[in-house]
């Protein structure tokens, strides 16, 4: 990977320079570009929340990942001064920067719908897998895998997971409904869409 791309990915996510643990920080990095690599959009952020709904809704990943980063930062940060808790931060943001980055090999950028893989390996479970491939803690790699209500095969076990999970969906459908838009209906409407081309 060139340092160039190194340096472009951590200007889509800033939240990754919040990491305290170079490590986790790099693994972070190698996960984005290798999704890239894998999947075929010709750029990061190119990728929609939700592909089938692109045409329907402007709404990137990168500025939905970048909105749960700051929601689940703040949250963070206030849970574990009223309830006076010991959140992992590092953890916290690095659920939250890799919770869609599965979406680079999941989605086709041509059809906009599921591609092999993502037919194989739903949402979220992919997303865990790739965290774990590239040698991720296995807390950051729950937290991604416990963050869709939908395609989550388990509940989260962490108040990490649990903050990813919830702010994720919070920010989404407040997105949708910033834009007079039902998320539900929409995703609904573009995943039926979808079924039949």
């Amino acid at each position: 990977m060139r340092q160039e791309d190194q340096d472009h990915i951590v200007n889509l996510f800033p939240a990754i320079r919040q990491i305290g643990n170079d490590g986790i920080r790099e693994k972070i990095i190698r996960a984005w570009y290798n999704a890239w690599k894998r999947g075929n959009f010709p750029r990061i952020e190119d990728v929609h929340q939700f592909e089938p709904a692109r045409d329907r809704i402007a709404y990137t990943n990168v500025d939905h990942t970048n909105q749960v980063c700051r929601v689940c930062e703040q949250m963070g940060e206030i849970l574990a001064a009223m309830l006076n808790l010991r959140l992992n931060r590092d953890y916290l943001l690095a659920g939250a920067v890799l919770h869609d980055v599965d979406k680079m090999v999941i989605f086709d950028a041509r059809s906009g719908g599921l591609t092999e893989r993502g037919r194989r390996l739903p949402h979220a479970v992919m997303g865990a897998a790739m965290a774990r491939e590239e040698g991720l803690p296995e807390e950051v790699a729950h937290i991604i895998g416990a963050h869709s209500f939908k395609f989550s095969p388990a509940p989260p076990s962490t108040i990490e997971a649990l903050l990813v999970r919830h702010v994720d969906h919070v920010v989404a459908q407040s997105f949708y409904l910033s834009k007079g838009l039902d998320m539900e209906k929409v995703l609904g409407e573009a995943t039926a869409a979808q079924g039949k081309q």
